[in-house]
């Protein structure tokens, strides 16, 4: 009994010390393996930030508590690995196939570079597969193929190259693949079309070729199917209207060719992009039918023909798109009905006839183009009443008449260009009153009178163009309550403005533009553009500026393009930061104007007190070489003075010598 007792105490007496050695040195256990890929996975990494500091098997061997590190409850396994927008650099390590559990890898937003590891393939449990927005190259590894549980494969914006591996049509739950803004080349795989599981196929913006295939519509869970901006010809296939579970439809920038199938109607897409291509006919007018579209784009094609007027009926639409194609006709007074409507494109046509006043029922109606077109008559005084209009554009067209008044209620509008125009009259000071408005393109029309110094308190403008008309100017008026620190420019070119240039400019600290070329400008140029050291351009050539280039221009440091030239200038041109970038044309036509530009037939500038400094010496030398040359005169003078009276005094003592001889 005594014995059991003591084997009882032995037995109590060795747990007890050997429990805090098992605490403090715990069993090796397979998750330990897990730590190790990990850690590889680290070093493989450019960690400059110290984002992964806690990855330390060191001093924290719990890699389940690390950063981005997910694992399953109940193995403690390693399941998911988040480390997006982590700034990381370097490469992707083969060590990654060692987390054997992975479902999750994101990767997104970094800077990885290197090639994708073949060992990812053997993470096969992977239904998550994110390296999006990195610097990774090479070909897509074929391995990914074995990734049979693979859900989603994002790898769009980096630098693969090669062909889309045919075997990720092995993939059977594969639901989005997004391959875009890549340097893929080669045809789409045929099979990948027969995915009945796939809904996102995103390959825009890659080298692809070939056609779109008669297949496409056999993707029959696909939503989204986008390949924008690669290299694909042929035309659209005729079987489209097939692929009725389409929402988003986008081929544009491609070299589709022929014409719009007319079963593109039977389409419940909200996106309808064919924009960019070499597509030719007309406008199928049973895309009017298509009420679930939102963004009709046909943008830059050769289409012709007429805009059908049942687009009228699109009442849903937002955002339509004709621009860049040879439509013709006049614009359907129906677009008045598409209350939806917030862009409306219709530049660069041949579309003739009036501006409909039925678009000024457009309450929603953001920007309206109309520029490059041969439109005519005036602009409809009810477009005032488009009160969200933030662009208008109607240049290059055939439009008469004034400028509507109520464009004053406009307080959205932004940018108005009403250039290239027969427009006549003078402009409205009503203009003054766009508050937001920060450019204003009136140039080459038939305005006459003043500009309204209205325009001068428009506190947000950027540019004014009001060259090729007749018009005068009152400077101060555009310069009265503008702030310093405007970033914007002046093309107050080719008109008939008098006046000296006013001093005022100097004030606009951060103009980058100054153009008052072709105008009667008088007096001299103001030392305070000195003070403008963010003008990239000073463009005063063909005026009557006169008196000299003032020093302070060396202040300019951002000065790239200058022109004096055809002036009255003077003087000596200051060294503006390596005056022989500026080309002597820029200041040619001043005939009294010399310095140190390339070609310059003067010599190299000289500081104004070092010139007076020369203009004392020349005078000095030069009285002393006229003082001199007096004294060698007056010298030769005498010389031949005495001379002569030696001559006359030689003979006279000879006769005496010889009769007293």
């Amino acid at each position: 009994m005594k014995k059991m007792k003591l084997v009882l105490v032995f037995k109590h007496c060795l747990a007890m010390a050997v429990l805090p050695l098992l605490l403090m040195f715990p069993l090796v256990s397979p998750l330990n393996d897990e730590g190790k890929a990990l850690m590889s996975i680290k070093e493989s990494f450019s960690n400059e930030a110290n984002v992964l500091l806690d990855w330390d098997d060191v001093h924290n061997e719990d890699f389940c508590s690390w950063r981005g590190v997910f694992c399953e409850n109940v193995s403690f396994s390693v399941v998911s690995l988040n480390l997006s927008n982590l700034n990381l650099g370097g490469e992707i390590s083969p060590a990654i196939g060692d987390l054997r559990n992975l479902q999750s890898i994101d990767f997104q937003g970094n800077k990885l570079t290197g090639q994708i590891p073949e060992e990812i393939g053997n993470c096969a449990s992977l239904f998550n597969l994110d390296l999006s927005d990195n610097l990774l190259y090479g070909d897509i590894p074929f391995s990914i193929s074995r990734l049979k549980q693979l859900d989603t494969l994002n790898l769009k914006s980096n630098q693969l190259t090669g062909p889309i591996p045919s075997t990720l049509t092995q993939l059977p739950n594969l639901k989005t693949l997004d391959l875009a803004k890549n340097q893929l080349t080669g045809e789409i795989p045929r099979l990948l079309y027969w995915n009945e599981v796939l809904q996102y196929l995103g390959l825009r913006g890659n080298s692809l070729t070939g056609t779109l295939s008669e297949d496409m519509c056999q993707l029959t869970g696909l939503w989204y199917f986008d390949v924008r901006g690669n290299n694909l010809s042929g035309t659209i296939p005729s079987s489209i209207g097939n692929c009725t579970s389409f929402e988003i439809l986008d081929v544009s920038y491609n070299r589709i060719s022929g014409e719009i199938p007319y079963n593109i109607g039977f389409l419940q897409v909200a996106t309808l992009s064919l924009q960019g291509n070499n597509l030719t006919g007309t406008i199928p007018e049973v895309i009017g039918l298509m009420q679930a579209l939102a963004v009709l784009d046909l943008s830059d094609n050769e289409l012709v023909g007429p805009i059908p007027p049942i687009l009228g009926n699109l009442s849903y639409t937002g955002k339509l798109y004709l621009h860049g194609n040879k439509l013709t006709g006049p614009i359907p007074p129906e677009l008045g009905n598409m209350s939806k409507l917030s862009y409306l494109q219709l530049n660069d046509n041949q579309l003739v006839g009036s501006i409909p006043p039925e678009l000024g029922k457009l309450e929603q109606l953001f920007e309206l183009n109309l520029a490059g077109n041969h439109l005519e008559g005036p602009i409809p005084h009810n477009i005032s009443s488009c009160r969200a209009l933030n662009q208008f554009n109607v240049y290059g067209n055939h439009l008469s008449g004034d400028i509507p008044s109520g464009f004053r209620d406009l307080e959205s509008l932004t940018y108005l260009n009403l250039s290239s125009n027969d427009f006549e009259g003078s402009i409205p000071m009503e203009l003054g009153h766009i508050v937001n408005l920060d450019t204003l393109d009136l140039s080459s029309n038939n305005f006459s009178g003043l500009i309204p110094a209205s325009i001068g308190n428009l506190e947000h403008l950027l540019s004014l163009y009001v060259s090729e008309c007749n018009v005068c100017l009152n400077f101060s008026s555009l310069f009265a309550d503008q702030p310093s620190d405007m970033h914007f420019s002046r093309n107050l070119s080719r008109n008939h403005l008098h006046g000296r240039l006013p001093a005022e400019f100097g004030n606009l600290r951060s103009i980058q533009t100054i153009d008052m070329s072709f105008n009667n400008v008088t007096g001299s140029i103001p030392i305070e553009l000195g003070q403008l050291q963010n003008v990239v351009s000073l463009i005063l050539n063909n005026n009557d500026l006169q008196g000299e280039i003032p020093d302070q221009l060396i202040n300019c440091f951002s000065l790239a393009n200058l022109n004096f030239a055809h002036n009255n200038l003077s003087g000596i041109v200051p060294p503006l930061r390596n005056l022989t970038r500026f080309p002597p044309d820029s200041f040619i036509g001043n005939p009294l104007l010399c310095g140190n530009w390339l070609g310059s037939i003067c010599g190299p500038y000289v500081p104004k007190s070092r010139v007076i400094f020369s203009r004392a010496a020349v005078i000095c030398i030069t009285l002393g070489f006229i003082t001199l040359l007096s004294m060698i005169v007056v010298a030769i003078y005498k010389s031949n003075q005495q001379k002569q009276s030696s001559e006359a005094c030689g003979p006279s003592h000879g006769h005496g010598n010889s009769h007293l001889g």
